[in-house]
């Protein structure tokens, strides 16, 4: 007699495999006596694809008997006993389909259920119980074998794939890494876990360690110890224990500190010893896996209460990813920005800065940048900025360049610098900065009041600057020119004459050029490369144009929408602008200029009014439309536009009506019709008397004289109290009650009018527009050396170096030789390749990058990425997200799943090569030619 206790526990899928084996043997019902123990925890009876099955225990030869008697009752019996085969009688044994007492064998049923004839020579280690368990896990599973081989690739890859949602083709440490961070699915995985057999749960556990290679052990050591969802955590702490990374240099730690953490995360795993390579890997793995966006909060927290729980504080710094380790890199940045401010040296600065952009939470130049971040990169700017020669322009029209190209860009600094900063050292030494640049600020203004006291209440002759009632006559008339026709003439010849050019005038209301630059910039970044800034060709300077005098709406907006010196409201403005479209033969058919009353009227689930929509799509009766945004004027009544990041969202009607713009081809031109200054309620905070107007007073007899801040301008372009008007010139001063800004004064943001010229897809070669440079300053940016004193700052802007890691056959250099060699140019790539050599083309045609090509399949053509890499590597690894989108040609806003997909195939076994930063990409070259095994 066997005993019970040897003999396995049959289950439903033994019982329809059993079955499915008889019947693909022709047999169409019968009895089956099947040798396993005497129990069933099933129902009584299953149906089979139409069948009934009935399953009886016996644990005696009468119990067998008294089975037997059910034959007719059902299609197939299923007895199970645990008497020997010799018990049985032939009385019995007659009356079983098979003839004999059948044995609970998993193997042909296993390769059954998978349609193979053969199986590999280990599959499941020849567990029984393993092979058991595997078909009761994968109890009605269709996923035939390849070849007709079960193979445990196959088995594991089926199994993890129905019951906790591991894809096939993603055992690589990357890809375990981002399963990892899904609570749902690891739910899945400890559902699996707590009910499958463990010799099953064990046969896993070696298969999927020989798929991840040297992060095999590792990835299942936690994986036994704190399941699958600690993973990533863990490997974040692990990233903080090596030495040898750029991060490590930069925050050094003392060797116990280290020592004891890493013993801790030992302990933690089991007391398995982790190599230096499967820390570094673990640690890129992780870090690659938090590179997205999307990535779930509770993650970053356990990884946060790992740090604690493994007393990792001190190298929390070290982390480009975690939230906790963005406080002591501000805090390092502030004691670096600190001495900077004493010595003018910024390398130690600009390394320290590299250290905070690098960090996932920084979110430089967004609206999401935390506070320390925002004040940080003003601060660091307006220093850089402090260095340089504050230069004087000679003229009205080299001033309005002068403050578009650089005196605008400080303006913003400042604006994000007064949001004020969490950390208090930060905030104590960018108030140093800011004072003493808004002092140099200040004085450019009053230097600029007597120039225009001088100037700017006539017009000059030839030569003179750019006047906004002339900006409808030189900017908007010349972009109607008509495209030539196919033989060299005027195209588009209607009955009333040749076709003109289609043009959007956008007038935001109060847009100083600070704001102009951030909505200028947003539109490119967002849009790009729908949309380019482009300037008249041989401008060597960005378009801006001298308000009317005072300041004002009904002076300066007048003025433009009728293209001369006008004073007016809205039905001014109409009746002026219909006048000029007559005069210059441009078709004005319907309403042609529209405020902010017929823009709010937009119907319901549209974005646009509907009246508005049909004037921007006619382009042949109406080739000149105008709209008219309120958005920043009413900002300066309603809230506090200090530090706000003004975009294109930002203003209610913008988007939409960029978009109208793009699908009828017309040109946009963006204007204002003054700036504004704000208030920072702060002292000394001037208000003198109640005047009609916040920024300019009367030059009345009682009191007839400006004073040192403010300025008297006289002549035809002062538009009030008799071509005479004293004009506030320093920002603190006003003439009305408290508010969040004002306008109407003789101040560069006030007076200075941005105009940008916007054009969808290819550029018109018959309007004469080139693609306008970068209008950031070099400042504005990372510089690669210490900045030096200059007339005029360049237009175009220096990359941002990036943080570079040491190279691993050498020793980590000091903080101080980490980023910056002042005085010293950075060796561009080719002073380091050998002459003759294209090591990109040596990378894409290595056996590894044609395997990691093939196996994940990108869109992207290897001379795609091969362009996309060199470009990068020219740019000393760092390329903005919106450059990349070009280069791939893909959306902006899809350019970060782009990298993603890249980073899947250069990225291998947890080294990170291949990432961004929210704003750019970040090549690691060293790195991707060591992994591609192209020798330096």
């Amino acid at each position: 007699m066997t005993v019970a206790a040897s003999l396995p526990e049959a289950d439903i899928a033994a019982v329809r495999s059993l079955v499915a084996g008889l019947r693909s043997k022709n047999y169409s019902h019968g009895v089956i006596a099947l040798a396993a123990a005497p129990v069933w925890s099933g129902p009584d009876e299953i149906d089979f694809n139409g069948q009934s099955v009935r399953v009886r225990v016996a644990p005696s030869v009468l119990a067998i008997r008294d089975a037997l008697t059910e034959r007719h009752r059902a299609d197939w019996v299923v007895i199970l006993t645990d008497r020997d085969a010799a018990e049985l009688p032939a009385g019995v044994l007659e009356h079983l389909t098979a003839g004999r007492l059948s044995n609970l064998d998993p193997w042909p049923a296993l390769r059954e259920l998978f349609q193979a004839a053969r199986q590999e020579f280990h599959l499941l280690s020849l567990s029984n119980d393993a092979a058991r368990a595997a078909l009761r896990d994968l109890d009605g599973v269709r996923a035939p074998a390849p070849g007709g081989v079960l193979t445990n690739d196959h088995l594991f890859a089926t199994l993890a794939d129905r019951n906790f949602g591991l894809r096939p083709a993603e055992y690589t440490p990357h890809h375990i890494a981002l399963w990892s961070m899904d609570d749902a699915i690891t739910a899945r995985f400890e559902v699996w876990r707590q009910h499958t057999d463990p010799v099953l749960l064990e046969q896993f556990y070696s298969w999927i360690e020989t798929r991840l290679g040297p992060l095999g052990p590792v990835f299942v050591a936690v994986w036994r110890s704190r399941g699958p969802g600690h993973l990533v955590p863990l490997g974040l702490v692990a990233a903080l224990i090596g030495d040898g990374s750029a991060a490590a240099v930069a925050f050094p730690a003392a060797r116990d500190t280290i020592v004891k953490v890493r013993t801790l995360l030992e302990v933690e795993l089991g007391n398995r010893a982790l190599t230096e390579q499967q820390l570094t890997a673990w640690g890129n793995a992780a870090a690659l896996a938090v590179s997205g966006t999307n990535v779930p909060d509770e993650v970053l927290r356990r990884a946060e209460d790992a740090v604690r729980r493994l007393h990792a504080e001190p190298l929390v710094a070290r982390s480009d990813v975690l939230p906790m380790a963005l406080a002591p890199r501000i805090a390092q940045f502030a004691k670096a920005l600190g001495a900077a401010v004493d010595s003018d040296d910024l390398a130690t600065a600009e390394n320290a800065w590299a250290d905070v952009v690098a960090h996932r939470s920084a979110h430089v130049g967004t609206a999401d940048a935390p506070r320390n971040v925002q004040v940080g990169a003003a601060a660091l700017r307006l220093l850089r900025r402090r260095n340089l020669e504050w230069s004087e322009p000679a003229g009205l029209t080299h001033w309005l360049s002068y403050y578009r190209r650089d005196l605008s860009w400080v303006d913003d600094a400042v604006n994000d610098a007064f949001v004020g900063a969490d950390d208090r050292a930060l905030a104590t030494v960018a108030d140093r900065i800011v004072t003493a640049v808004r002092n140099q600020r200040s004085e450019a203004d009053r230097r600029f009041a007597r120039q225009l006291a001088s100037g700017g209440g006539h017009r000059a002759g030839s030569g003179g600057p750019l006047y906004i009632e002339d900006v409808l006559d030189r900017i908007v008339k010349p972009l109607t020119v008509p495209a030539p026709g196919p033989t060299g003439g005027l195209g588009s010849v209607s009955a009333g004459g040749p076709k003109p050019s289609p043009v959007l005038l956008v007038i935001a209301d109060g847009m100083s050029g600070s704001v102009a630059n951030e909505v200028v910039a947003d539109a490119l970044r967002r849009h790009r490369p729908q949309w380019q800034e482009c300037r008249f060709a041989g401008a060597d300077q960005p378009h801006a144009a001298l308000a009317a005098l005072p300041t004002v709406t009904r002076f300066s907006r007048c003025s433009l929408l009728t293209g001369g010196l006008a004073e007016g409201g809205q039905d001014k403005e109409r009746s002026g602008f219909a006048k000029w479209l007559q005069r210059n033969g441009l078709k004005g058919a319907g309403q042609v200029l529209f405020h902010k009353a017929d823009l709010d009227l937009v119907s319901r689930n549209h974005a646009l009014a509907d009246v508005v929509r049909d004037a921007v799509d006619d382009t042949e009766h109406r080739p000149v439309v105008a709209c008219v945004l309120n958005d920043i004027d009413d900002a300066l009544d309603r809230s506090d536009p200090i530090g706000a990041i003004w975009s294109t969202a930002s203003f209610k009607h913008l988007d939409p009506l960029l978009t109208a713009a793009a699908a009828v081809g017309r040109t946009v031109v963006l204007v204002s019709d003054h700036g504004h200054v704000v208030e920072r309620r702060e002292q000394p905070s001037v208000q003198r008397g109640q005047q009609i107007s916040a920024r300019y007073r009367s030059a009345s007899d009682l009191d007839p004289e400006p004073r040192e801040d403010e300025v008297l301008v006289i002549g035809e372009r002062v538009l009030s109290g008799h071509q005479r008007a004293i004009l506030a010139v320093d920002e603190q001063v006003r003439y009305t009650g408290l508010k969040a800004g004002y306008h109407g004064g003789g101040s560069l943001a006030e007076v200075v009018i941005p105009v940008s010229i916007l054009v969808n897809g290819a550029i018109p070669q018959h309007l004469g527009l080139e693609v306008a440079p970068a209008p950031q300053p070099a400042w504005w940016e990372t510089a690669r050396t210490a900045p030096t004193p200059m007339a005029a700052p360049p237009v175009a802007a220096a990359p941002v170096p990036k943080r570079k890691k040491p190279p691993a056959s050498t020793k980590p250099v000091t903080q101080a030789d980490a980023l910056f060699d002042v005085g010293t140019p950075a060796a561009g790539p080719a002073a380091t390749a050998p002459m003759g050599r294209d090591r990109i083309a040596e990378v894409l045609g290595s056996e590894l990058f044609k395997q990691q090509y093939a196996q994940f399949r990108p869109k992207f053509t290897k001379a795609v990425i091969g362009k996309l890499l060199q470009e990068m590597l020219d740019a000393n690894g760092r390329l903005a997200l919106s450059r990349a989108a070009d280069v791939l040609d893909v959306k902006p806003a899809r350019a970060r799943a782009a990298i993603a997909v890249l980073a899947q195939v250069l990225n291998t076994d947890g080294v990170v090569v291949l990432s961004d930063n929210g704003t750019e990409v970040e090549l690691e070259s060293a790195l991707l030619f060591e992994q591609y095994g192209v020798a330096p």
